[in-house]
């Protein structure tokens, strides 16, 4: 078992993230947009071996609203094996849950 987790993502702009086993942190942004507003949230958790990752997303623009999100997982030896950019190397997140819900395609039966 790790004591800490360390790890790049992006939240309005390159951000790298430390986590102690058995710590829990959250960060969002988000407001108006030129169309309606944008927000996103992450909760990140460090359970001494893997991290958890809980996202979401709200917005609502010309063609109405729409909220995702889901859960992903990394494990601490995967924390640096995902997709390259710049230089840097972002975790290898696997999927476990996402959802979808967008209400005027819903109210139209799509």
């Amino acid at each position: 078992m790790k004591k800490q987790a360390r790890f790049w993502t992006y939240h309005n702009g390159l951000v790298r993230i430390k986590l102690n086993a058995g710590q829990t942190i959250h960060h969002s942004h988000g407001g108006p947009t030129d169309e309606g507003y944008h927000w996103e949230a992450n909760r990140y958790h460090f359970d001494g071996q893997i991290v958890t990752c809980e996202w979401s997303t709200d917005s609502r623009d010309c063609d109405g609203r729409e909220t995702r999100g889901g859960e992903v997982i990394c494990p601490i030896s995967q924390l640096s094996a995902g997709h390259p950019d710049e230089g840097i190397r972002y975790p290898a997140w696997k999927q476990l849950d996402e959802f979808q819900r967008d209400p005027s395609a819903e109210a139209m039966n799509y």
